[in-house]
């Protein structure tokens, strides 16, 4: 349990770090993950007593605002409770920017092996999960705005970005009012109810249509049906996991940017020509639940939307794959550990 400072101002990122692997070949593949809204990195803990033996390391990394790492300054709020796109886009690069001092600072220090020559073992994989994305996919749309002696020092080692359980508003599309934008509740009500929205179990008629009528937003009433992860995890379980105060703070206000703005970060991050030459060799892996909550079916749909436009218009850009986790929700990590986590190895080292 450490942190890294991530800018010249002294802010920095806590992070828990399960080691290097015992036993371990010389190479291993370091696989760093990013929380979501309203839940820190110990969410992810039960994934510690299968990492290791797949020959993973895992870093649990905590967001600006979340316990142990740096609260966001005034300057920063600003930016994102305007209507500035400018400044929303401003806010998003310092996160790039963190994040790569992150990566830097954490391979230096803890003398990470490099990718293999096969790009399939070793190195650095990034993960973020449900809104986390929206923090950690800017490290690829600003790849040009990271210094020079950073970026090359990391190419050896970055080997893909997972987007994992990412919603629909991170690709610019609309997306219905949830709980949290509740008024009429108190903020204890708001979170509450997101939280067992956003961890329940859906059944959707239709996974490959892509209409999102065939997508079920409200989870049935029905004692038969699993219960959310949410309403089964213990008041010691949720007071360790989980920090609300973001959630209708800055977290809220960070959604509230255009669509278009989010649309054209996924856009320069996934499908531009021009900034894939940087970390040319860094892929995009799209994880999502078979469970999972409507927007995040949305979002995938629309990623392979956007894929196959790129396609049409001769656009390579980044390598992009999909992987769906079959009878998983939101929470796969804490109510299936051993299945995600044994799901997540055999992506990042095949």
């Amino acid at each position: 349990m450490s942190d890294i400072t991530v800018d010249d101002h002294g802010h920095s990122l806590y992070y828990e770090d399960t080691g290097s692997p015992p036993n371990a070949e010389d190479i291993y593949t370091t696989l760093m993950i990013v929380h979501g809204t309203g839940f820190h990195g110990q969410i992810f803990r039960r994934l510690l007593p299968f990492a290791l033996q797949h020959y993973i390391r895992l870093v649990f990394i905590s967001r600006r605002d979340y316990p142990g790492s740096s609260a966001y300054t005034d300057e920063d709020l600003e930016k994102i409770n305007t209507d500035s796109a400018e400044m929303n886009n401003e806010f998003a690069e310092a996160r790039a920017a963190e994040f790569a001092r992150f990566i830097k600072t954490f391979i230096e220090k803890e003398n990470i092996p490099r990718a293999s020559s096969d790009w399939k073992r070793g190195g650095i994989v990034l993960m973020a999960w449900s809104s986390g994305n929206a923090y950690t996919l800017p490290l690829l749309s600003y790849a040009d705005s990271i210094p020079g002696d950073t970026r090359l020092f990391i190419e050896p080692y970055l080997r893909s970005l997972i987007l994992f359980d990412m919603p629909r508003w991170i690709v610019g599309a609309l997306q219905l009012p949830d709980a949290l934008r509740d008024l009429s509740l108190s903020e204890e009500e708001r979170v509450q109810r997101f939280n067992i929205w956003v961890s329940s179990y859906y059944s959707h008629k239709s996974l490959a249509s892509r209409n999102l009528a065939d997508l079920q937003s409200v989870a049935d009433d029905d004692p038969s049906i699993r219960k959310s992860t949410y309403e089964v995890l213990t008041p010691e379980e949720i007071k360790e996991t989980a920090y609300a105060p973001p959630s209708t703070g800055s977290e809220l206000a960070f959604r509230n940017g255009s669509p278009a703005i989010y649309a054209e970060r996924v856009r320069r991050a996934i499908f531009d020509d021009k900034l894939a030459k940087y970390w040319p060799r860094a892929g995009v892996d799209v994880v999502w639940g078979e469970e999972s909550i409507w927007v995040v079916v949305g979002a995938t749909w629309e990623l392979q939307k956007a894929r196959e436009k790129a396609n049409e218009e001769g656009i390579v850009g980044r390598p992009l794959r999909f992987f769906m986790i079959p009878g998983a929700n939101h929470f796969p990590h804490w109510d299936e550990p051993e299945m995600t986590m044994k799901f997540f190895a055999d992506i990042i080292d095949p």
